[in-house]
């Protein structure tokens, strides 16, 4: 029996598919089997596959060199790091009943995002910085209140973090506002930012008048 995630890590907002493969390497027909489910407590899952009431699953016969593929679609919604087992038991017939046992780890991350710096005037443009984002998904910035630039979207590196950036049209409202990084896989995220008058000058500081 082995247990596989993908992706893996996973990331909040995201899915995680969790694959059980329960295989017969022996030379008799198995049977009476019955999978139960190790996951973690408090992770949301989509609906349990058929025939899996309360994370036990009742199995068909398997015989020689067979197998059978049991998957559970996480859906997880805060960051953790924890392990997903299982165990497979029998009341029938099997050269080496067990209880036979698999267990692999799970990451889950939550994206983050932060302005560098996080005040500006208009005509200026900042730096929104990110980290913990899956790798090379289309990451997109708006915020509001004001008007978002169009731009063409920014891609995380193979590490997650990436460097992209946001204009502040010349003529838009000043003030404080929010600024999302949004895209497939993941929640959207925020972080705060401010617009004022003033000049930025050597190191990223902004004066204000």
């Amino acid at each position: 029996m082995s247990i596989s995630a993908q992706p893996n890590p996973g990331y909040v907002g995201g899915h995680v598919t969790v694959s059980y493969t329960v295989r017969n390497g022996g030379q008799a027909l198995a049977t009476g089997l019955t999978l139960t489910l190790g996951l973690p407590a408090g992770l949301p899952t989509e609906p349990l596959p058929p025939g899996c009431p309360g994370g036990t699953c009742q199995l068909g016969d398997l015989t020689p060199g067979s197998s059978e593929v049991v998957q559970v679609v996480l859906s997880p919604n805060a960051a953790l790091q924890t392990t997903i087992t299982a165990t497979l038991t029998t009341t029938g017939t099997d050269a080496d009943p067990g209880p036979h046992t698999a267990s692999t780890p799970l990451q889950i991350l939550q994206p983050q995002i932060v302005a560098v710096p996080p005040i500006g005037k208009p005509g200026f443009v900042t730096s929104v910085r990110g980290k913990d984002f899956p790798p090379g998904v289309p990451v997109q910035f708006t915020w509001q209140p004001g008007i978002t630039a169009a731009a063409a979207p920014t891609y995380p590196a193979a590490d997650g973090t990436f460097a992209g950036q946001l204009l502040i049209l010349p003529k838009d409202e000043l003030g404080p506002r929010t600024i999302t990084a949004s895209g497939p896989g993941f929640s959207p995220v925020t972080c705060p930012f401010l617009v004022v008058t003033g000049t930025i000058g050597p190191p990223e500081e902004v004066q204000r008048r």
